[in-house]
């Protein structure tokens, strides 16, 4: 499959959940009032599938195999990628802690949280295509064309186990299943 198709096709399925929350977005500023659950679900997937499966990717096989090749954590588009997942991070623990806290009759704190859950959004659409239109292609110029089939291979296996575990089709039917519910509610 590749390295760059395993991570677009990744960020298909962050873009999903990215549309589902806008529309969920929608319905707490039309309302004023969160849906805890489905808006937890959301949180889970950026938190699990995001942190904890699709950023190592890039983190630990990518972004350290550009490291090795003379990018340093402070050029761009590099430093951007970094900063962005890092902001992201701590974005979402700050909206999780909202979540957690907010008191369900509290129009102005739904509109409130629903604003930062829009920027948010805006901020991993953005890294997507950045990363995309402009990272994966500077990436490829640092990279001799052993490091490209190396690093080809290197996520293939990680996509392969995971795909043998579960865990790819796990998430992929969450991201579905978050935008068909999304889709019905709107």
């Amino acid at each position: 499959m590749g390295w760059r198709k395993i991570l677009e096709t990744e960020h298909r399925l962050v873009l999903e959940v990215a549309d589902a929350a806008d529309m969920e977005c929608a319905h707490i500023e039309a309302t004023g009032t969160v849906r805890a659950d489905r808006v937890g679900e959301m949180f889970g997937f950026f938190r699990y599938f995001c942190d904890g499966l699709h950023d190592p990717k890039e983190a630990d096989l990518l972004y350290a195999r550009c490291r090795r090749r003379g990018m340093t954590d402070q050029d761009e588009p590099l430093e951007q990628m970094i900063g962005e997942h890092e902001w992201c991070r701590a974005k979402l623990d700050g909206l999780e802690m909202s979540l957690e806290t907010m008191s369900r009759d509290d129009r102005a704190a739904a509109l409130d949280f629903a604003a930062r859950l829009r920027e948010y959004i805006e901020v991993v659409r953005c890294h997507i295509a950045v990363e995309e239109e402009l990272f994966f292609d500077t990436a490829q110029h640092y990279l001799t064309s052993n490091d490209l089939l190396e690093l080809t291979a290197e996520f293939e296996a990680v996509h392969s186990d995971e795909v043998e575990e579960g865990v790819a089709s796990y998430w992929e039917d969450v991201a579905h299943r978050l935008s068909a519910t999304e889709s019905q509610t709107a």
